[in-house]
């Protein structure tokens, strides 16, 4: 009995002994880690449209956006943007009014600078262009490095528009890019062409895109004058040049020329002109009439069958000279005829209905330097740093808007008028 009281006491006291040993924490259960936060990082990977105009609304998509408009701002060169809407993965905007356009975009959330892996042709920006008006006249700005000077442009769209043969613009002028290496040119409707440029008359072929082709043309290589005419067809065979005296050279090859006109007599002095097509061609300078008297002069084709004209104006005074042509169709054309010192006395504008057999003067008031016409009837010209407007065929204008710099080049073309001083371009949309 004693041995069992015995064993019973040792029993407790183990079990006590082990109870105590527990509670001392050997063997407790480990507290658990707090959980691991993960940082997702915002940033930039795409846009709706890389340009567009004040006013439009344009999508930015990413990853790890905040989908509360507030947390979010948006500027362009530090003008802020209106936020439309938000989500983790887009965020809609309004594009601002900006000075440039193609000012530096900077998107944050919650304070933060967002990283932008954009890849496009503005360094990942948006191009802005103004919101188009059809009351008036909208300048921007021009970051082509010229002064608007220019013996020609020719425009395909209000978008795409080649400025002295030299730059081409594929987005309404917010970026400006080389498209060939001469002032003299022609487009054709496939971004191809030929070149030619006045201090180095040779011609050269220009691919689509704007590449350049050393490209030999046979019986006009040699020749030491300058091509102020050139004009090919979309096929890139059927052409035609004129060069500063008076040489007419044609092609059906695009490769082989051959001389189909030349001045009678003295040569002429021809640096401007305008096509329709091959057959509708006019070239104009000056050419003197008698020996030392140079008056107005037009060397020109207006059909399929007649050939090349000559058209002396031999009833103007001497000293004066075609300055500006424009041709809105096969028949109705206008012509501007001033002094050779530009300064000087008045200037005249002459009209043509009948594709340039015969012409009328319209007006001689203001000294207007360039001019362009919409259609046989509407028209603007311009007078240092004014655009008159003529809606009668030119004989009477009024004036239309007025720049802070001189307008050194005015062009139409589908609904739009490009106009160019300095730093700015004008646009009228129509």
């Amino acid at each position: 009995m004693k041995k069992r009281i015995l064993l019973v006491s040792v029993l407790q006291f183990f079990f006590t002994l082990n109870s105590c040993s527990s509670d001392s924490g050997d063997n407790s259960t480990p507290t658990p880690e707090p959980p691991i936060v993960v940082v997702k990082t915002a940033k930039v990977t795409s846009y709706s449209k890389n340009a567009g105009e004040t006013g439009e609304t344009i999508s930015i998509y990413g990853e790890n956006f905040s989908d509360k408009a507030s947390d979010i701002k948006i500027t362009f060169d530090g003008v802020s943007a209106t936020i439309v809407s938000a989500t983790a993965t887009e965020i809609k905007f309004v594009l601002p009014q900006t000075e440039k356009v193609l000012p530096k975009l900077e998107l944050t959330i919650e304070n933060k600078t967002i990283s932008n892996e954009v890849k496009n042709d503005y360094e990942g920006n948006i191009g802005i262009l103004p919101a188009r008006s059809l009351t008036g006249w909208i300048a921007q700005e021009n970051n082509l490095d010229r002064d608007g000077e220019t013996f020609n442009i020719q425009m395909e769209s209000d978008k795409i528009v080649y400025f002295s043969g030299s730059f081409k613009t594929s987005d309404g002028g917010i970026t400006w890019k080389p498209w060939a290496d001469g002032s003299v040119f022609h487009v054709t409707t496939n971004n191809e062409g030929w070149s030619s440029g006045i201090g180095n008359p040779k011609m050269t072929k220009i691919t689509a895109g704007g590449s350049v082709v050393t490209k030999a043309f046979a019986n006009i290589e040699n020749i030491n004058d300058v091509y102020y005419c050139i004009y090919v067809d979309a096929n890139m065979k059927d052409g035609t040049v004129v060069t500063q005296n008076g040489k007419v050279y044609t092609t059906s090859n695009g490769l082989d020329f051959t001389k189909s006109y030349e001045l009678s007599g003295t040569t002429a002095n021809l640096f401007q002109s305008t096509k329709i097509d091959n057959n509708h061609i006019w070239v104009i300078g000056y050419k003197p009439i008698t020996v030392g008297v140079n008056k107005p002069f037009i060397l020109f084709k207006n059909n399929t069958t007649d050939g090349w004209k000559e058209y002396p104006f031999v009833n103007e005074e001497a000293g004066y000279i075609a300055r500006e042509i424009c041709f809105v169709d096969n028949e109705n054309g206008f012509l501007l005829i001033n002094h050779y010192n530009q300064s000087l006395l008045d200037v005249k504008l002459f009209k043509t209905n009948n594709g340039g057999d015969s012409w009328t003067e319209v007006y001689n008031s203001e000294l207007f330097t360039k001019f362009t016409f919409k259609d046989a009837n509407t028209g603007w010209a311009v007078l240092d740093n004014k655009i008159y407007k003529s809606t009668n065929g030119g004989t009477a204008w009024t004036l239309d808007y007025t720049h802070s710099q001189k307008i050194g080049a005015i062009a139409y073309k589908n609904n739009v008028v490009w106009a160019f001083s300095e730093d700015k371009i004008i646009k009228r949309y129509l």
